[in-house]
């Protein structure tokens, strides 16, 4: 999520409960954070309102509400477009990028960012620039480009060094190395990873170092180090559960679920997937709902339908969702599994998920 201040600090009614909200945010209290920029929206005017609209919606995200987000977003975009914030639009278009991501939208994802890159190209100044760099590298890495990733997460990187800003630095030397992986060049992969976590722990990241955590053990998990891999699942899951970034606990329950079939313990994976499954699908996202499903069907095959219908329900699950849950294990049954060409493991999102600025 991008965030963005505008010129608030100018105005004290307004910008006094909106500092209190970004202070809220920085301890993860979204809700809180929601109230305060409420009590500067009604102090406001004009293009005041853009940075409070978008930080509203990056709180809803946080939330797991991504409806209520893009509403945020778009009316956020709107407002700049209405005042003439060109650098207000641009944090808008690029979290509406996020989502239309998460829902699966590649190419509607690349057209707001291409658009955000245009705008802030316009302010001349480079460090602004960077974050949609390094997204719309890993856009191009999901549609099955690396190298041309390769190179939008380079130029970022090259901005984001010179400016000094490390979570910036660790972002694009994370989404080189999830490229490399990509490209089957593990070795890389990994050098890039584990410098990247470096960075965010110096930083005292814990946004990106979770996402960083997740995708080192995405290589332990692609070399069979199945204990190394879920023990920094576990890590990352610990960060997002403090963090309180719901869609990100959701892929961590994933990937843990997923490395516990692959050790045959299929009992503790089932509740694990059935949590992330469950949040997926409550949020409408693309990503994950077929690993998870994957994962449960597995575990069906081993424990028996009547054993995972219990499973289900102590996992919190209600009647209706724990049927849903079977009905779509069924259904993928019917379909014949397809290989992918390219090497990765689920749940691992790249830069616009877990870790990205």
């Amino acid at each position: 999520m991008k965030e963005y201040i505008g010129d608030l600090h100018a105005d004290a009614a307004v910008w006094r409960p909106f500092e209190h909200g970004l202070a809220a945010m920085a301890l993860h209290q979204w809700g809180e954070a929601i109230g305060f920029f409420r009590e500067a929206q009604a102090k406001a005017n004009g293009a005041q309102f853009v940075p409070i609209a978008n930080q509203i919606g990056v709180c809803h995200y946080m939330q797991a509400r991504p409806d209520d987000a893009i509403g945020d977003f778009e009316e956020a975009a709107r407002l700049a477009t209405e005042y003439g914030d060109e650098l207000g639009k641009a944090p808008a278009l690029g979290n509406i990028a996020a989502i239309r991501y998460d829902y699966g939208d590649l190419a509607g994802a690349l057209d707001y960012l291409q658009t955000a890159l245009a705008l802030v190209r316009k302010s001349g100044d480079q460090r602004v620039q960077a974050p949609y760099l390094d997204s719309i590298g890993s856009i191009y890495r999901e549609l099955g480009d690396p190298e041309k990733a390769l190179q939008f997460h380079e130029e970022a990187l090259a901005i984001s060094r010179g400016s000094g800003d490390s979570p910036g630095v660790a972002s694009c030397l994370g989404n080189m190395g999830s490229s490399y992986c990509d490209k089957d060049e593990l070795d890389e992969a990994l050098q890039h990873f584990e410098k990247a976590l470096a960075v965010s722990r110096d930083a005292g990241d814990r946004w990106g170092m979770a996402g960083l955590l997740a995708k080192v053990a995405t290589v332990r998990r692609y070399r069979g180090e199945l204990d190394e891999a879920l023990a920094l699942h576990e890590e990352a899951l610990a960060l997002l559960r403090e963090i309180g970034y719901q869609a990100g606990v959701a892929r961590e329950l994933g990937s843990i679920g997923l490395i516990l079939v692959d050790k045959k313990l299929y009992r503790q994976a089932t509740p694990a997937l059935a949590q992330a499954l469950s949040t997926f699908l409550s949020m409408g996202t693309a990503h994950g709902q077929r690993q998870a499903i994957l994962g449960l069907s597995k575990c069906d095959d081993r424990l028996g339908r009547e054993e995972m219908q219990a499973m289900l329900e102590q996992a919190g699950l209600g009647d209706a969702v724990a049927a849903d849950v079977l009905a779509r294990v069924d259904k993928l049954r019917l379909r014949r599994p397809r290989q992918s060409r390219r090497r990765r493991a689920p749940f691992v999102l790249g830069r616009l998920a877990a870790g990205a600025r």
